[in-house]
C-alpha cells in the first residue's frame, strides 16, 4: 500500500525536483528560421527528468541545427546526472535491506543521502544553464510547442495519479496483493497513515505534505493549519503548483530565478529522509518478515530499473 511509495518518495526528493530547481537564469535571444522542421524523439537512451524533457521536445517540430544542440544538451545532462542515479540506487537499497531487517537506522544512511545531496548539487548549476540554452535555442512558437507537450504529460501524470487513487493506487495496490496483508494489517496501516498524516499537518512549522518541505527549504516556518486549510496568502501547493515556471519559458526571455528560485537541497533531503524513516518505523512492525522481505525486493528491484517511485514519477 502507502508503505513503498511513502518510502520511494522520500528517497527520490532530490532527484525528481532537479527540474523544478534546475529553472533559473537569463537567455540568448530566440533563433527564427524558415528551414524545415521535423519532429523526432530527442534524447532516447535517457532516464529520469532528461527523458520527461527528451519526449516533450519530441513533439516539438525542429531543424536539423536546432536537433543537434538539443541532442548535444540531452547527452551531456545524461552524463551528468549519472553518478546522482548511480547514488540514488545505492540509497534506495541500502533502505531496502533495513526493510527486511525491521529496523531503520537513520544514522546509516545519513553517509548515502549526503552523497545524493552533494551530486545534486554539483549538477544544479549545470542543468540551470542547460534550460537556459535551450530556451534560447527555441522560437517562440517551438517554445510554446514544447510547455504545452510538457503540460501533457504532467495532466497525464496526474490522471493517472487520480486513477490510481480512485483504483487502489496501482502499483501501490499491486504490492499489497503482494504482500497478501490481512484485513487487520489493512486497518493498521491506514490508521498508522491516518496518524503520520495528522502528525504532520499539525506541526507547527507547516504542513507535512510536499508543500511542507518547500517552506523548509526556505527556511520558512510556512503556514498554521488553519491557513492552510483556507488557502491563505501562504498557500502555493494545489494543482497549479509548478505552472509558473512553465508558463514563463514561453517568454521571449527568461529568467526563472524569480519564480524558480534554488531550493536548499539539504533541507528538502532532510525533511525527505525524516518523514521516510518515521513512517517506515510506524509500518515495518505491522509486516511479518516474509512481508518485509517482499517489500525490499520490490524497493530493490525499483533500484535497479531506475525507477525513482512506484507511481513512475
Amino acid at each position: 500500500m502507502k508503505l513503498a511509495r511513502s518510502i520511494v518518495f522520500s528517497l527520490s526528493v532530490v532527484g525528481v525536483s532537479a527540474f523544478a530547481v534546475a529553472c533559473g537564469g537569463t537567455v540568448e535571444s530566440p533563433q527564427t528560421s524558415a528551414s524545415a522542421a521535423t519532429k523526432a524523439p530527442i534524447g532516447t537512451n535517457t532516464h529520469g527528468m532528461v527523458k520527461v524533457v527528451g519526449d516533450a521536445l519530441g513533439e516539438v517540430p525542429l531543424r536539423a541545427d536546432q536537433r543537434a544542440e538539443i541532442e548535444k544538451l540531452a547527452s551531456e545532462a545524461e552524463a551528468r546526472h549519472a553518478p546522482m542515479a548511480d547514488a540514488r540506487k545505492e540509497l534506495m537499497a541500502a533502505f531496502a535491506d533495513q526493510v527486511e531487517k525491521g529496523a531503520i537506522d537513520k544514522a546509516a544512511l545519513q553517509p548515502k543521502l549526503d552523497k545524493v545531496t552533494a551530486d545534486f548539487e554539483k549538477i544544479r548549476a549545470d542543468d540551470r544553464a542547460a534550460l537556459t540554452k535551450l530556451h534560447g535555442l527555441l522560437d517562440a512558437e517551438q517554445r510554446n510547442a514544447f510547455v504545452d507537450a510538457l503540460e501533457k504529460q504532467m495532466k497525464g501524470k496526474r490522471g493517472e495519479h487520480g486513477e490510481h487513487m480512485k483504483g487502489g493506487f496501482g502499483k501501490l495496490k499491486q504490492l499489497a496483493d503482494d504482500l497478501k496483508l490481512t484485513d487487520d494489517q489493512k486497518t493498521q496501516i491506514r490508521d498508522a497513515m491516518r496518524a503520520a498524516h495528522e502528525e504532520g499537518r499539525d506541526a507547527k512549522d507547516g504542513p507535512g505534505d510536499r508543500e511542507g518541505w518547500k517552506h523548509r527549504a526556505r527556511g520558512e516556518h510556512g503556514p498554521s493549519h488553519s491557513e492552510w486549510k483556507r488557502g491563505g496568502p501562504h498557500h502555493r501547493g494545489g494543482p497549479h503548483a509548478g505552472k509558473r515556471p512553465l508558463e514563463a519559458f514561453r517568454a521571449d526571455t527568461l529568467d526563472l530565478d524569480k519564480v524558480a528560485p534554488p531550493h536548499d537541497a539539504k533541507a528538502m533531503a532532510r525533511f525527505g529522509a525524516d518523514r521516510m524513516s518515521g513512517l517506515a518505523e510506524k509500518l515495518l512492525p505491522i509486516l511479518t518478515p516474509e512481508q518485509r522481505k517482499i517489500a525490499a525486493d520490490k524497493i530493490r528491484s525499483m533500484a535497479a530499473s531506475g525507477d525513482a517511485t512506484l507511481l513512475g514519477h
